[in-house]
C-alpha cells in the first residue's frame, strides 16, 4: 500500500510506478484497473484514517495501544503552520473577516 500512496504523491499510476511506459499495445496509463487501485485507496483511507491524526483509527482510538507505544509527546513547531497562524492574525486584525472558519492562507513564495 506505500508504493500506491508514493505513485500518488507523484501524480502517476501504480503500474508507471512499477516501470510501465507507454506502447502501442497499452498507451493509457489511467485506465480503469488504475482508477480502481485509487479508488480502493481512498476508500480505505477513508474508512481507516484518522482525520486528526492520519494514523489508523484501530490503532489512535485505542488508549491503551497508544499509551503502550508511546511514553508522551514531544511539542515541536510546524513554521509553516506558524507562518499560516501569523497571515490569519494579521487577516482578523483587519477588520474585514466575514467567515473566520472558512478563510485560508496560500504560502507565496520568494
Amino acid at each position: 500500500m506505500s508504493q500506491l500512496r508514493v505513485a500518488r504523491s507523484l501524480g502517476i499510476s501504480y503500474k508507471r510506478w512499477l516501470g510501465w511506459q507507454p506502447t502501442p499495445d497499452d498507451p493509457v496509463e489511467w485506465d480503469e484497473y488504475e482508477r480502481d487501485w485509487m479508488m480502493a485507496l481512498d476508500t480505505y483511507e477513508w474508512a481507516h484514517k484518522c482525520p486528526v491524526c492520519g494514523m489508523d483509527i484501530s490503532f489512535c482510538h485505542d488508549r491503551h495501544a497508544v499509551r503502550a507505544a508511546f511514553r508522551g509527546a514531544a511539542v515541536e513547531t510546524c513554521f509553516v503552520s506558524e507562518m499560516r497562524e501569523k497571515a490569519m492574525a494579521s487577516f482578523q486584525e483587519s477588520g474585514i473577516v466575514e467567515a473566520p472558519n472558512s478563510q485560508t492562507t496560500r504560502l507565496n513564495p520568494r
